[in-house]
């Protein structure tokens, strides 16, 4: 006798077969959104199974857009996606009011133009911009010209678009924000940096935890970001676009030209993902084979660092850990991908533990407190909680980095998962820009 999943795994086998049979498939993985996540699972797939087939669509002009992100690890020729990063550092600086440090990590950085430029090489003729998508299964989806392509492995890589978010949740849970506006300058002269300025929080504190950024590309290139962790999305793009050329001004660097913008708003999520009204992908039960969805993998998802907000950790993983696997189809991809999220969802129950610290047990004015304390970890401990990969060893020492916090209504529950709303303390809070 076969169980209900074991029949529907059988029909879903057969409707399979049958769309094969009578249709054909156009491909032998669909991924939709050539973001990070869509633009490395694709690229890890066609390194692994260079017999199939992977067409990814993208509704935009470029793979990618306009992100510039960021990779804590190992060597970088020991990475997959080396073609992919643009500049390597070996450490970096952070500066607070009453401290300063060098910390010895790896970083890598990848650009948007070489995302774009390596997928379409690799890719070719199997990435399709400017395709919009207006339906999506476990089996096809149906453009918005009307055409429709099939595959057994359809993979759902949209990102987070402005209708996910609201004032102050993200897929209806609470959230504080990671935003921030940065310029890709041209300097007239070298800016004499050897390594980036991680964090720069030398500056008035405002809108939660202030602070600047600096990557250097060139001797005469600088990404300059202005970023906050605060409790609303809000950007004040006129000021802050101010501010970046007066803390340039102040570094001593003459500007010849802004070469580029990057605006991004992030949600830093405060509760358990049993809390969160995203889409059954957040469940981990057992695989329902009469579930028609396609799998779900980006940050729109919820596959993104909860406290850092980087989603290229994840996306790393996540390529590997798909093109891994021994089945290539929709619905064992489900099932062995709800396994695979167990232990990453424990990793961001204690990620989103240390976000209602930052945003609900200090005043927004004493955040960079908690930052500074933080920096001042072991370098090891740091790099492992960038990559997403804290230790049951490092979270005591992670959370031990907090100020002293007055009990009051606003504060004293901080630690409390059970609440599904923020506190009236915290929801009155204006913003400051």
């Amino acid at each position: 006798m076969m169980n209900r999943n074991q029949k529907a795994r059988k029909n879903h086998s057969s409707m399979e077969r049958t769309l094969t049979d009578q249709f054909g498939m156009n491909a032998d993985i669909i991924v939709v959104g050539g973001g990070l996540a869509g633009g490395l699972i694709a690229l890890r797939l066609n390194a692994v199974h260079p017999q199939k087939k992977v067409l990814l669509l993208e509704q935009g002009q470029r793979l990618g857009g306009n992100h510039t992100w960021n990779f804590f690890g190992p060597e970088k020729e020991t990475l997959w996606f080396e073609e992919l990063i643009t500049k390597t550092w070996d450490a970096l600086d952070v500066r607070f009011p009453s401290s300063e440090r060098t910390i010895e990590c790896r970083i890598h950085s990848l650009r948007p133009e070489s995302f774009h430029e390596t997928l379409m090489k690799r890719l070719g003729r199997n990435v399709r911009l400017e395709c919009a998508v207006v339906e999506i299964s476990d089996c096809h989806v149906k453009t918005s010209t009307g055409e429709v392509l099939r595959a057994p492995l359809v993979i759902d890589a949209s990102g987070i678009s402005p209708e996910h978010t609201t004032h102050k949740t993200f897929a209806g849970a609470p959230c504080g924000w990671m935003k921030f506006i940065g310029f890709d300058l041209k300097l007239k002269k070298p800016h004499g940096l050897q390594r980036p300025i991680w964090v720069d929080a030398t500056v008035p504190q405002m809108d939660g935890h202030r602070y600047f950024t600096c990557q250097p590309w060139d001797e005469s290139r600088v990404f300059v970001q202005e970023q906050f962790l605060s409790s609303t999305p809000d950007l004040n793009h006129a000021r802050i676009s101010r501010s970046i050329l007066a803390y340039a001004e102040r570094a001593g660097w003459e500007v010849e030209s802004i070469e580029r913008e990057e605006t991004g708003c992030r949600p830093m999520p405060m509760h358990s993902l049993s809390f969160d009204k995203t889409p059954k992908v957040l469940e981990v039960s057992g695989e329902d084979f009469e579930d028609e969805s396609p799998i779900a993998i980006s940050s729109r998802f919820g596959w993104f660092h909860s406290s850092t907000t980087q989603s290229l950790p994840d996306a790393v993983r996540l390529a590997e850990f798909i093109s891994s696997l021994e089945q290539l189809r929709t619905g064992p991809a489900r099932a062995d991908l709800r396994d695979y999220r167990k232990n990453w969802i424990e990793q961001q129950t204690f990620y989103r533990r240390l976000n209602r610290l930052i945003y609900r047990a200090v005043e927004p004015s004493l955040r960079y407190q908690i930052m500074e304390r933080f920096y001042g970890l072991r370098d090891d401990v740091i790099s492992r909680y960038f990559a997403g990969m804290s230790d049951r060893a490092d979270r005591p020492k992670i959370m031990g980095a907090k100020p002293f916090v007055r009990p009051g209504r606003a504060t004293k529950n901080w630690a409390d998962d059970s609440a599904t709303t923020p506190s009236a303390e915290t929801a009155k809070l204006p913003a400051e820009i």
